[in-house]
């Protein structure tokens, strides 16, 4: 093949740099109407996502030294990125163990990728939904045409230093700049970084071939792996506020039941469904059958502390033996048959299951020396009215009924799970 060269015209050293600072990026795709309104769809990858983004809100705002009035996006919510950017680390390990198949550089690393896989977690299915972004101005657009002068595509071309404005998928742009500062960590310094929210750290140097494995999944996320994008063109800041309210404040959100039944990538989730679920079916109490839902939150206590299980660690398979301790413990006591018992109560289970959490899984505040007698409360107590009375504070949260035990507890579970802990540990 030959190689032919313009050769430009004469410029100074200064002029020189200041042009090769200034390379636009060109993007292919396809230019398109959303209702009337110019848009461009097409790919990024994980690299350029981070790289050509920008979030506008209230810390850009303050950083930049720009008026709040520029605005256009809420805060970042560190719980919700760090599991995304956990999803993706995930997805990006997997998509090198596919990518060593054809690839004789990666595939001797195999091992070494299916290792860090089992650290890192698993999922049913990895993908990333598209995002949208705005381009303040008209970009220069080239068309492409095929042989018969019709238009196939476009390629944007963005100047450099011009940078798209994140209408939807700002968690997922800051997911992919957290692991891309991860890896970078990782492979500089040799070590997993202390700070690491996606894999357990060692003080230990890691070894060359796992160094390669992590280099491969770098390669990964600069190259061989996209997020597609749909780019509105010329909006204001009126414009992109009102695209951000059309894309979180018109929508129905998901019911929690659908959404944990569907779920096979949070791990908390899975050991709920496939192991607490059947474990219920088999300890065939009366009424022991507690909705999906339920045993997330009493699972959020367990494995977290806290009623949520959407900040699952990266650690939960070294978890399970004590969480499984937990349902034995409770599912085996002579109180789980007893007719009418509160040991069924999902607020007492909850407390139960973070004063469980504080014996034996929390790494601030842990009570370890509580562990034996908190196993045998949980094996002799009657969970009865008289039980409840004992408690102090919990006759506070408690609504008159008839029937059996004469009460029902209140709406207020996080104050009775306080109550119930403090008195359980005290």
């Amino acid at each position: 093949m030959s190689l032919t060269i313009n050769e430009g015209a004469a410029v100074s050293v200064d002029a020189a740099m200041q042009l090769s600072r200034q390379r636009s990026t060109v993007l292919p795709g396809q230019l398109d109407n959303n209702q009337g309104n110019p848009t461009f769809t097409g790919r990024l990858t994980l690299e350029q996502f981070a790289d050509l983004t920008v979030v506008h809100n209230r810390k850009w705002a303050q950083e930049a030294g720009e008026s709040l009035d520029q605005v256009t996006q809420r805060e970042i919510i560190d719980a919700h990125a760090n599991g995304l950017a956990t999803f993706m680390l995930q997805g990006l390990v997997d998509a090198t163990i596919k990518r060593s198949k054809g690839d004789p550089v990666v595939a001797p690393l195999v091992d070494q990728l299916q290792a860090i896989q089992d650290k890192v977690g698993v999922s049913m299915h990895y993908g990333l939904p598209p995002v949208t972004l705005v381009l303040p101005r008209q970009p220069e657009m080239r068309p492409l045409t095929d042989g018969n002068a019709q238009v196939v595509c476009h390629r944007m071309i963005v100047p450099a230093g011009v940078f798209f404005y994140v209408a939807d998928g700002q968690h997922r742009r800051e997911a992919a700049r957290r692991v891309r500062t991860f890896l970078n960590e990782v492979i500089t310094s040799r070590r997993v970084p202390k700070s690491s929210k996606f894999f357990p750290h060692s003080e230990e140097p890691i070894g060359v071939e796992e160094i390669e494995a992590w280099g491969a999944i770098q390669e990964t996320f600069r190259g061989w792996t996209v997020v597609s994008y749909e780019a509105h063109l010329g909006l204001n800041v009126d414009q992109a506020r009102q695209m951000f309210t059309n894309y979180n404040c018109h929508v129905k959100p998901v019911k929690a039941e659908l959404n944990l039944e569907f779920d096979q990538s949070n791990p908390i989730n899975r050991f709920g469904k496939e192991w607490v679920e059947e474990e219920l079916k088999l300890a065939n109490g009366p009424s022991s059958k507690l909705e999906l839902r339920q045993v997330a939150a009493i699972n959020g206590f367990l494995f977290l502390g806290k009623s949520t299980i959407k900040s699952a660690p990266f650690n939960v398979t070294e978890l399970l033996p004590t969480a499984k301790e937990f349902w034995a413990t409770v599912m085996k006591s002579p109180e789980w048959q007893r007719e009418g018992t509160l040991l069924r109560e999902v607020p007492v289970l909850k407390a139960l299951a973070k004063a469980w959490f504080y014996c034996f899984i929390a790494k601030r505040n842990k009570k370890e020396s509580k562990a034996t007698a908190l196993r045998a409360y949980i094996r002799s107590t009657v969970f009865d009215r008289a039980w409840m009375k004992s408690v102090p504070k919990l006759s506070d949260h408690t609504v008159a009924s008839e029937g059996e035990p004469g009460f029902r507890f209140s709406p207020a579970h996080n104050d009775i799970v306080g109550a119930i802990v403090a008195h359980v540990l005290r």
